[in-house]
């Protein structure tokens, strides 16, 4: 089934983004027209969905609402998007109730608040947001103050300036923490840039590549929120399946140890990250690691033992 999204397919020859302000005025801020393109976008899944009649005021309510609960398996965006479907296939003519009406409108609100979770724009000027969908829905070119493909394109550059200003400022922030963290006391910084700081110290069996290593950790952004916390957990020590940071720690301390590993960005995922390693992490990000070594495997010598035999 069709799932909803703020972006249509990006179309061949789609206009430069400069022209996308041309009739909202040369005055008009970027908040204003990235909040009109989305209204513009918005305005167009409804024609397309035939549901010109649902509640534009009701909808936004919606939308303020549910952009503050946090997402669950029961109301995530592909949840949400299969129910919505399947609500509207139960009537192809669009004839429904008072209740079905308002059910819809709430439905359509928490679509838009998801969709502008998953693009990473959470601040829109809401008139201009409403403007858009009108001014589509409309369907006159006279008043329309961006097309679809201007409205399409403004998005697409919008997000792209939003990234890199916020890569920008994390990769100064990070910086910034670095620099006055490895004056705290018991911080020692590396040849290589990473920073640690020993809680507990462990025996003299210390991890050496190849080896395993079961962890207690609890990996945290430099604002204190949690990005992982495990317990036990294997950790194979190779270089290429570990970042740079953690991988130079483990070989620093012996089991039993107890530390902190403060890992600058270029020695955890640098300016870019797979979306599927986890939400959490952004790119040009610090990295804390509180870390305890519960347990070495040496697989160096149990390989060459089986070896011998």
């Amino acid at each position: 089934m069709k799932k909803i999204y703020i972006f249509i397919a990006v179309l061949a020859g789609i206009m430069a983004v400069s022209s996308c302000q041309s009739r909202l005025g040369s005055s008009s801020s970027e908040l204003d027209s990235i909040s009109y393109s989305v209204g513009v976008m918005w305005g167009q899944q409804l024609l397309m969905d035939g549901l010109q009649s649902v509640n534009i005021n009701e909808a936004i309510k919606a939308l303020k609402h549910k952009i503050k609960e946090p997402v669950t398996a029961e109301n995530n965006i592909y949840t949400l998007s299969m129910q919505f479907r399947e609500f509207l296939q139960k009537s192809p003519q669009r004839v429904y109730s008072k209740q079905e009406k308002q059910y819809l409108t709430n439905m359509v609100g928490a679509i838009w608040s998801h969709q502008l979770s998953e693009t990473n724009i959470f601040k829109l000027n809401l008139k201009y947001t409403k403007q858009g969908i009108k001014d589509i829905l409309k369907n006159d070119t006279t008043t329309l103050q961006m097309t679809l493909v201007q409205a399409n394109s403004y998005i697409i550059g919008y997000r792209q300036r939003l990234e890199k200003r916020e890569n920008e400022k994390r990769l100064t922030e990070g910086r910034e923490f670095l620099e006055k963290n490895k004056n705290e006391d018991g911080v020692i910084t590396t040849e290589s840039g990473l920073q640690y700081k020993v809680i507990i110290e462990g025996n003299n069996m210390k991890a050496t590549e190849n080896d395993s290593a079961y962890l207690d950790i609890t990996i945290t952004q430099i604002n204190g929120d949690t990005i992982e916390d495990s317990k036990n957990k294997a950790y194979y020590v190779y270089e290429n399946r570990l970042i740079k940071g953690l991988f130079e720690g483990l070989q620093l301390f012996g089991e039993g140890s107890k530390f902190i590993l403060y890992i600058p960005s270029e020695l955890a995922f640098g300016n870019s990250i797979d979306p599927w390693i986890t939400s959490k992490i952004k790119p040009n990000m610090v990295l804390i690691y509180n870390v305890e070594i519960k347990k070495i495997i040496n697989n160096n010598i149990n390989n060459s033992k089986s070896k011998r035999k």
